[in-house]
C-alpha cells in the first residue's frame, strides 16, 4: 500500500512507518527484495501501482507517456485517469491484469526495541519482502475502467483488498462548457486524485514497511481511512482547467471489513453515517513548458469505535487542505514542486474515554513540501515534513514526554527506472524501479533528545531505505 493506505490507527495517534504502505503504488512486492539486494545491491520496495504494465499493454504506450517520476503523472497520464482508464489500442489484451512485488532493505540509526517482523529476530539491517499484489488495471467495458488491487502481506500471511478506484467517465457539456465528467467508486479518500500532491500520491509514495519504530502523526485525510471505507464521488474537468469533485464515504460493516481483510478493525475507528468529501483544483499552462495547479480538499467525518461494545460516543473530525503543484519540462529533464498543508480540527468529547483523548478538542496541522528533478529514467527528490498540533496527554503520552505530536523531518531520495521506455524482451511492457531514500528526523514527539521519556532521541529513528519494485 502507500503511505497512506491501511494504517489501522485511530486518528490522532502516532502512525508507525512499519504499517502497510498505502496508495496505488502499494502494489507490493516484498518477495523479490532479496533478489534485488543480491543482484543489484539495492534491496527494497517501492513503485506506484499506477505505473502498471497492464495500462501500457492496453494503450500501447511506454510508461514514460503517463509518468514523469513514478507515480507522478504527466498531462497525458492525468487525462487517461480522468477518462476512466479506458483508452485502448488495437490488439490489446482482453484482460488487463498485473502483478507487483515490492521488497526492501532498511537500516535505522539505532536498532529498534523489538523485531518488526514476526518471522525474524532482527532489529536492524532488515531485508524484507513487503507486499505482493495482483491488480485489475484497465478498461472494463465502454466508458468504465478500474484500478483494483488485492495484496498479500508475507509478514502477516494474509490477503486483503487494497486500493480501489472504479470509474465511469464521459464527455459533453456541463453548465454550457465542454467538460469531462464521471464517477469514482473507491476505498481510500484521494486515491482517485489526479495530482501528486494528494495524500495517496504525495511523497513518499512508498516507504519502509519495517521501520523506523516511531513516526509522525497523521491526519484523517493522510490514509487513516484507507481500505476501511467505501465512497462514491462525482467529478468534472472543465475545458478551462477547473476540476471539481464531491461525494461521500461510509464505514464498512464489521463482517464486511473482516471478510476483506481490513487489519486491526477491532482496534480502530470507523466512519459513522456519511462523511462528505470535496475537491477543487485549477490547472493552467503558464507556458509551453510549465503548468501550475492550485487546489483544496476537505472532509468531515464522525468516527465511532469498531468495537461498539466499548462505547457509543462519536468523535468529530474536519480536515481542510490546500495544495499546489508546479511542473516544468525542459530539454530532456523536468522539475516538479509540490506543496500541501492539511489542517484538522478534532472534537473528541464523544469518544474520548475510548480513544484516550484528554482534551475535548484538538488541532493538527501537516505540512509537506517536495521538489523532484527528473530525467527520462532517474530522479532526485528532496522533501520536508512538519507536523504540529495540540498537546494531549491521552493521545500522546506514550510517545511524547511533553504530550506533543510535533515533528519535523527531511528526506533525500535517488531512484532509477530503467524500463520507462520499454522493458526486457520477456516482458516489453514490464516495469522496474530501484532507489535509495534517507530520512532524518529533526524532532519527534515535540523534542529532539529523549523525546518519549524512554531514552529515545529523534535521530535514533533516522533510516536508510533501499528498494526495488517489479511490475509485470
Amino acid at each position: 500500500m502507500t503511505p497512506n493506505s491501511r494504517s489501522g490507527t485511530a486518528p490522532g495517534q502516532i502512525i508507525e512507518s512499519r504499517g502497510l504502505l498505502s496508495g496505488f503504488a502499494d502494489a507490493a512486492l516484498r518477495g523479490l527484495a532479496p533478489l534485488a539486494v543480491g543482484a543489484l545491491g539495492l534491496a527494497a520496495s517501492i513503485t506506484p501501482a499506477q505505473a502498471v504494465p497492464s495500462y501500457a499493454r492496453q494503450t500501447g504506450f511506454a510508461c514514460s507517456m503517463c509518468h514523469t517520476s513514478i507515480p507522478e503523472l504527466t498531462a497525458f497520464g492525468r487525462n487517461f485517469k480522468l477518462n476512466g482508464y479506458v483508452q485502448k489500442a488495437d490488439g490489446a489484451p482482453a484482460l488487463p491484469v498485473t502483478a507487483l512485488v515490492i521488497g526492501g532493505f532498511t537500516h535505522t540509526a539505532k536498532a529498534q526495541d523489538a523485531p518488526p517482523l514476526a518471522y525474524s529476530t532482527k532489529t536492524n539491517d532488515i531485508t524484507s519482502i513487503d507486499q505482493v499484489s495482483l491488480l485489475y488495471a484497465g478498461r472494463i467495458t465502454g466508458n468504465m475502467g478500474a484500478f483494483v488491487q488485492v495484496t498479500y502481506d508475507p509478514n502477516a500471511h494474509s490477503w486483503a483488498w487494497d486500493n480501489m478506484d472504479i470509474r465511469y467517465a464521459d464527455t459533453g457539456k456541463l453548465f454550457g462548457q465542454d467538460a469531462t465528467y464521471g464517477f469514482s467508486l473507491n476505498n481510500n479518500p484521494t486515491v482517485q486524485d489526479l495530482w501528486a500532491t494528494s495524500p495517496a500520491w504525495g511523497y513518499p509514495a512508498f516507504d519502509s514497511a519495517v521501520g523506523p519504530q516511531s513516526g509522525p502523526v497523521g491526519t484523517l485525510l493522510q490514509g487513516t481511512l484507507g481500505q476501511e471505507v467505501l465512497g462514491l464521488t462525482g467529478y468534472s474537468m472543465f475545458g478551462n482547467g477547473l476540476y471539481t469533485e464531491f461525494g461521500g464515504y461510509t464505514g464498512l460493516p464489521d463482517h464486511t471489513a473482516a471478510a476483506l481483510g481490513v487489519p486491526n478493525a477491532s482496534g480502530s475507528f470507523k466512519v459513522q453515517g456519511i462523511a462528505p468529501y470535496a475537491r477543487i483544483a485549477y490547472s493552467k499552462d503558464l507556458s509551453k513548458k510549465s503548468t501550475l495547479m492550485v487546489g483544496a480538499m476537505a472532509m468531515v467525518a464522525n468516527l465511532t469505535p469498531w468495537d461498539t461494545s466499548a462505547g457509543t460516543g462519536k468523535d468529530h473530525y474536519v480536515d481542510f487542505g490546500i495544495d499546489s503543484q508546479y511542473d516544468y519540462s525542459g530539454k530532456n529533464f523536468g522539475l516538479m514542486f509540490k506543496a500541501r498543508d492539511i489542517m484538522e480540527w478534532q472534537t473528541t468529547s464523544g469518544a474520548a474515554p475510548i480513544s484516550g483523548a484528554s482534551n475535548a478538542s484538538n488541532t493538527l496541522n501537516a505540512l509537506d513540501l517536495s521538489v523532484t528533478y527528473y530525467k527520462p529514467t532517474w530522479a532526485v527528490i528532496g522533501a520536508f515534513s512538519n507536523v504540529s498540533g495540540s498537546k494531549d496527554a491521552g493521545l500522546y503520552s506514550g510517545s511524547s514526554a511533553t504530550n506533543s505530536p510535533n515533528s519535523q523531518s527531511v528526506s533525500l531520495e535517488v531512484n532509477y527506472s530503467p524500463w520507462m521506455d520499454g522493458g526486457p524482451k520477456f516482458d516489453p511492457m514490464g516495469n522496474m524501479k530501484i532507489g535509495a531514500k534517507y530520512t532524518h528526523f529533526l524532532s519527534l514527539g515535540g523534542g529532539t533528545t529523549n523525546f518519549d521519556g524512554a531514552g529515545h532521541n529523534a535521530s535514533d529513528n533516522d533510516y536508510l531505505f533501499l528498494y526495488t519494485v517489479f511490475a509485470f
